[in-house]
Formats: C-alpha cells, structure tokens, sequence
C-alpha cells in the first residue's frame, strides 16, 4: 500500500507541475495579447509604425473638421448700396465669427501637418540612422529563430 501512495503522490505532483506550467504559458499568452490590444490604440506606437498614414489622417481629418466647423462657402453675390443699413448687428459678428473660426482653422490644421511632417523626418532620419536601411533590422534576432512582434 506504501507504494500505491507514492505512485498516486507523484502522479498528484506530475499533474500539479504540468498545470503550473500551462498557466504560466497561459498568462504569458493573455499578457501578450494585453500588450498588442494596448498597443492597437496607443497613437504614438502607432504614429512611429505608420508615420505616413498618420500624416494622411491628421490632413484628412484637418479638412473634415474644417467642414464642420464652417460649412460650404457662401456663394459670391453683388449687394445692393444700402445693405450695410438693412444688415443688423447680430448678422454682422456672425459673419465675423465665421471668418474668425475659419482663419484658426486654417492656423490649427498648417500647425498640425507641420508638426506630423516634422514628426515623420525625424522619425524616419532616426530610422535611417540605426540601420533599418537595406534591410537590415537590429531588432531581428540573430539566432534565425522567430521575433516576437510584442517585444520592443
């Protein structure tokens, strides 16, 4: 009977290992898939993996938003002399409000393709610089095994 609770232990700790093992290889697996949801939505990881698209989007939706915010222009048309009479004071600041949002629209989107635009030089310069060129990439392992896309 002696050896029957020694084999039944040791096949208790056999499980007990193999189990400890397989939920440390589990997290291992959540903790990765964690890291790329995070990842997926970080805008900096994702501006220096796509520095192009990100300058397309930040034009795109400078654009979009300054649609929005002014609408179609109004059609040129010839006013008669005594509009400036007929036009109340309210009309007036509309106009001016409008002229106003569009000119800091205009200011805000040159600010942000300039700003993307320098982003993207220096991103790419240091690229270039640590020897992504030629395809050579210093992250790739040196043992031909496979490189983890989560690790950076």
């Amino acid at each position: 009977m002696d050896n029957t609770q020694r084999e039944i232990r040791n096949e208790i700790e056999a499980t007990r290992a193999g189990m400890v093992e397989k939920i440390a290889t589990l997290e291992d697996r959540v903790d990765c898939t964690i890291q790329g949801v995070k990842r997926s939505f970080d805008p900096k990881y994702q501006t220096e993996q796509h520095p192009w698209l990100a300058i397309g989007l930040s034009v795109a939706a400078g654009y979009l938003l300054s649609g929005m915010i002014l609408g179609r222009p109004a059609p040129k048309v010839a006013l008669p002399d005594d509009w400036d009479e007929r036009i109340s004071g309210r009309q007036r600041s509309t106009g001016l409000l409008q002229s106003l949002v569009g000119m800091l629209s205009g200011v805000v989107t040159a600010t942000a393709v300039s700003v993307a635009r320098e982003y993207a030089s220096g991103f790419l310069s240091r690229r270039k610089r640590n020897g992504h060129r030629n395809g050579h990439d210093p992250d790739a392992p040196s043992g031909g095994g496979q490189r983890d896309i989560y690790s950076r």
